[in-house]
């Protein structure tokens, strides 16, 4: 199990000179922690992390609607990882499959995509595993 405080560091460690910051949040939008790297620039994360929950339960849902007008696939999609290449860089959004939670990492413009989505994912799973007793105790 991972304790509120753990939060920020475990993000912590997919930031670099590169991904400037990493958030946790539910598939709501509700912020769960945030990394405070040296190099991160400050915004408002809660607002951030909505926003970024919105798009990527969007296409979330597009995947599902996908996948089932495809009468191969009769599993629910799970959405791997979301590449952006928004203003302030390449943002990356990948869900924790089974606690309904994303992170999500702001990269530089020019960071190498599969560095960032490896980073984002190995998180993911690494958030999953520690956040997982949680949701099989409920």
């Amino acid at each position: 199990m991972i304790r509120s405080c753990r939060i920020p560091p475990v993000l912590n460690r997919v930031c670099d000179d590169t991904i400037h910051s990493a958030l946790l949040v539910t598939n709501d939008g509700e912020l769960l922690g945030a990394s405070n790297y040296k190099g991160a620039k400050r915004r408002d994360p809660e607002a951030f992390g909505t926003l970024l929950a919105d798009i990527a339960m969007d296409y979330q849902r597009l995947g599902e609607e996908l996948a089932a007008v495809d009468a191969t696939q009769r599993s629910k999609s799970h959405m791997q990882c979301l590449l952006m290449e928004l203003d302030m860089g390449l943002v990356g959004v990948s869900s924790c499959m089974g606690i309904d939670c994303l992170v999500i990492a702001v990269a530089d413009a020019d960071a190498p995509a599969g560095l960032v989505k490896a980073k984002l994912q190995a998180l993911a799973v690494h958030i999953q595993e520690a956040l997982s007793p949680l949701t099989e105790a409920a």
